[in-house]
């Protein structure tokens, strides 16, 4: 058995993170979701009687005042959900959560008017402001948190304990990871007492009998963490489960649901109609301006390989010249920095296939896709899932790989897309798109779409 050192002295990280800056984090939060919730009631009654005009309110602004206060109510369900501060979170599940709470907070609130106050309130501004703060308030978390973490404000202390190897690769994880705000002030290969410090993470290769016995003797700390070297499995959706004093991990696969199938559907054919309006006169201008600084079509159609292996025409604003492919074979031929840059993710930083000024203007802000669309209506495609490949890019991937990919449609964007976009090396490519496809939920979807548009606006890493 492991022997247990007794204390240790707080580091001066730990210092600088203890005291009146460990509240600050959650009262943040919280002051930032009050101002969001009752800006958004303000817009919900401003644009309400905007619409006066075609459908009279008949009632007074002064009334909403009560709104407004029950609206700070949503915040409890907030504290409730453990979003105050909300350490350990992954962005998807903080995404589910505050969706989930401010639904049925604003429902809640409906319902409360129709039952108790005979619709006092105008169920109108209270849609309103529900639909503006389901998509304000995940964009304030977001924000409010970078803030935190730049000012040294985000984060619980945690102590990591373990075999050197295993232990810094679970601190590097750790520090490559800042918005779940686990911040390693302390490693150890045996536990000890860290002052300040209640959060022990155990980083073990597999978890054995030693591992256990050394759990018995972690008495320090109020909450503990395992981390064994075990990678390529589920990460979302699972849940401890106790079998007859055995600990059991029960994976939820939600890709084998019919109904989740269903739904995703539903999503993707909404999603893909709204954003089809706002798409069709930028394709249109796009379109016109590569035929006219271009020769040749306006549009690129290839055949990808689709859910189920089966092929479908992908189609696409082209981004490159007309013989592409032969100026692919003699830049590669001729540059062997460039192959291998291409064998490593079958991208190029400075490729002579596309479109000076034009085709990189497009690919940056991703405007080449807009077209796909139609894939995600014609059931081809989906909003999100793994990138359709050319064949050349699929036949450089795994095997399983490949197995998994073809469990769902492909998508206009994906969890690589938000992760690196051309940057991503082939492995990388690989490992997130299973991570996808292994972990799938709607919430998951909803993370990839909302940051995809900000990568997107912003036109990083993008070839």
């Amino acid at each position: 058995m492991k022997d247990i050192h007794i204390a240790a002295q707080a580091s001066p990280v730990v210092a600088a993170l203890r005291g009146p800056r460990v509240a600050a984090a959650p009262l943040a939060l919280a002051f930032v979701d009050l101002l969001v919730l009752e800006t958004v009631v303000q817009c919900g009654v401003a644009g309400r009687y905007l619409l006066n005009v075609w459908v009279p309110i008949g009632i007074g602004s002064e009334i909403y005042f009560g709104a407004m206060i029950a609206v700070a109510f949503i915040l409890v369900g907030y504290w409730m959900a453990g979003l105050y501060p909300g350490y350990g979170l992954t962005g998807v599940e903080r995404l589910r959560l505050r969706t989930i709470v401010t639904a049925l907070g604003f429902g809640g609130l409906i319902l409360f008017d129709y039952i108790a106050q005979k619709g006092q309130w105008s169920r109108g501004i209270l849609l309103i402001a529900a639909s503006g703060a389901l998509v304000a308030i995940p964009v304030a978390d977001a924000l409010t948190r970078r803030v935190l973490a730049r000012y040294k404000l985000w984060g619980m202390r945690v102590a990591v304990f373990g075999a050197p190897n295993h232990r810094g690769e679970v601190v590097a994880r750790l520090n490559g990871r800042p918005d779940i705000g686990w911040i390693p002030v302390y490693e150890a290969d045996k536990p000890v007492a860290v002052d300040g410090v209640s959060v022990a993470v155990l980083a073990t290769p597999s978890f054995d009998t030693g591992d256990v016995a050394l759990l018995d003797h972690l008495p320090y700390h109020a909450v503990i963490l395992v981390l064994s070297g075990t990678t390529g499995l589920q990460n979302l959706w699972v849940s401890a489960r106790d079998v007859g004093a055995c600990l059991g991990l029960e994976m939820r696969r939600n890709l084998l649901v019919g109904l989740n199938m269903v739904f995703k559907r539903g999503v993707d054919l909404v999603l893909a109609l709204l954003f089809g309006l706002f798409a069709a006169p930028i394709v249109g201008l796009f379109a016109l301006l590569v035929k006219i600084l271009s020769p040749g079509p306006s549009f690129f159609l290839q055949r990808r390989e689709g859910r189920g292996g089966q092929p479908f025409l992908i189609i696409k604003l082209r981004t490159m010249r007309v013989d592409a492919d032969a100026r692919l074979a003699e830049f590669l031929e001729r540059s062997p920095e460039a192959a291998d840059q291409w064998r490593q993710g079958m991208k190029l930083r400075d490729d002579p296939r596309i479109i000076p000024g034009l085709g990189h203007f497009m690919r940056r802000f991703s405007i080449d896709e807009l077209p796909q669309l139609l894939n995600v209506l014609l059931g081809d495609m989906s909003l999100v899932g793994p990138r359709p490949l050319p064949a050349y890019h699929i036949a450089a991937l795994d095997p399983a790989s490949c197995r998994l990919r073809r469990l769902v449609r492909p998508g206009l964007t994906g969890l690589w897309q938000v992760s690196g976009r051309s940057s991503s090396s082939l492995d990388e490519q690989q490992t997130l798109d299973s991570y996808y496809v292994r972990n799938w939920s709607i919430w998951l979807d909803f993370h990839i779409l909302a940051r995809s548009v900000v990568i997107v606006l912003m036109g990083r890493d993008a070839w």
